[in-house]
């Protein structure tokens, strides 16, 4: 008597629907994703009701309610480093792994899928805190015209930190499963989109200097910044170098995994 054992394997979207599962089931991401969605809202806010520019022109209040958007956006962004590294390390954390790549095992399309779970998600909650702290940042201030969504830049500077935000957390994730560790993956993460650019940027070489800027940390100053400031990348360049070393952080990832025992 012969007996047939089938193991089921699941297709892209499965596993989407698996790593949505996950997500949900753990509390600190649902905390950080919670975090990343009110933070700003209430900085933007307490921003805008101790500003000097309550009341003023058009021109002011709009400077006012972009200034009370963009000033601690740097609080959500350690929040989404910290999301994406966890979507990666809390499997092996919890030593599930193994069940995801025997079910998956493909490993490549876990990372791609976990990717795509967190872009899209981190994006999706970034431009809505960022729409909606402006909005509220531009009713404090008032103004006989108060600024609105429609005003130069700001559909800019709200899809790019969107598109820098996303980019971060898939970063961070990507580090994540290369060092197996929280603590590891978030370090590595500030580390490639800070410090590294920083330790270039002192070298007096120009073409070091302006590669150092294509690294996603400096890079979204031409996303997440209105106007364009002296020395800084295009939106199309610095969106291309995002774009780019985003997806070579994921084909190193995936290269790794798929070579790795676990």
């Amino acid at each position: 008597m012969t007996t047939t054992t089938t193991t089921a394997r699941l297709d892209f979207s499965g596993l989407l629907r698996s790593e949505v599962i996950k997500a949900r089931g753990l509390r600190s991401i649902q905390w950080l994703l919670a975090l990343v969605l009110a933070l700003p809202v209430a900085t933007a806010a307490l921003s805008a009701l101790t500003a000097d520019a309550a009341g003023g022109t058009h021109d002011e209040v709009a400077e006012e309610a972009m200034s009370a958007v963009t000033g601690m956006s740097w609080i959500p962004l350690l929040l989404v480093v910290l999301l994406g590294t966890l979507v990666a390390t809390s499997e092996f954390e919890r030593g599930a792994v193994q069940t995801t790549f025997t079910v998956a095992p493909r490993r490549a399309s876990v990372v791609l899928t976990k990717a795509t779970l967190v872009a899209v998600t981190v994006f999706v909650a970034t431009l809505l805190a960022s729409v909606v702290s402006y909005l509220v940042a531009a009713a404090l201030l008032g103004g006989e015209q108060p600024a609105s969504l429609a005003d130069p830049d700001v559909p800019r500077v709200m899809v790019g930190t969107a598109l820098y935000a996303a980019s971060a957390g898939v970063i961070a994730m990507c580090f994540g499963f290369l060092t197996r560790s929280s603590i590891g993956g978030v370090t590595a993460t500030l580390g490639f989109l800070y410090v590294l650019p920083a330790l270039l940027q002192a070298i007096p070489i120009e073409a070091v200097g302006w590669f150092a800027r294509t690294i996603p940390g400096p890079a979204s100053t031409a996303l997440d910044l209105p106007g364009h400031p002296e020395g800084d990348l295009t939106f199309t360049t610095a969106l291309v170098a995002v774009v780019v070393w985003t997806a070579a952080a994921l084909l190193l990832t995936c290269t790794v995994v798929r070579h790795r025992d676990v």
